[in-house]
């Protein structure tokens, strides 16, 4: 085989395997984290929880992950990748504050548990479920 016929077909492999790759690939499984979050002891309805991942190892639509509880204190986060995530919870702005889909607020009992929360998930496929215990005090 000629020297440039194989140089062709060398790019040719190197083209074909780095094109169209799933970029989460190397993420690991897509899991369904979920759990409750409460407030001295009673459920935390509807409060935004966010999960942003702690390393940069991911695209940017797969580092953050928010969802808002139901009236039980229950949240679902779908497609979330196994790693370490800084969670914070937040009051929703209310329907005169920000459009839909805004980011949460920090305010009330749950301000300690905003940008500065100490709370964090390490999600792995054994270890999807976390329940949050909170204090307003």
């Amino acid at each position: 085989m000629s020297r440039s016929l194989l140089s062709i077909f060398m790019l040719s492999l190197i083209m074909f395997y780095g094109c169209g790759g799933d970029p989460t690939a190397e993420l690991g499984k897509p899991l369904t984290v979920s759990g409750t979050i409460t407030l001295d002891g009673k459920p935390s309805a509807n409060v935004e929880i966010i999960m942003k991942r702690l390393d940069a190892g991911a695209p940017a639509q797969n580092r953050q992950f928010a969802a808002v509880t139901d009236s039980e204190g229950k949240y679902s986060l779908e497609n979330v990748f196994p790693a370490s995530y800084a969670v914070m919870v937040n009051e929703k702005k209310d329907e005169n504050g920000e459009e839909e889909g805004a980011a949460a607020i920090e305010t009330g009992p749950y301000k300690k548990y905003g940008v500065n929360s100490e709370l964090k998930a390490d999600v792995t496929d054994s270890k999807t479920t976390f329940d949050f215990e909170l204090k307003s005090k």
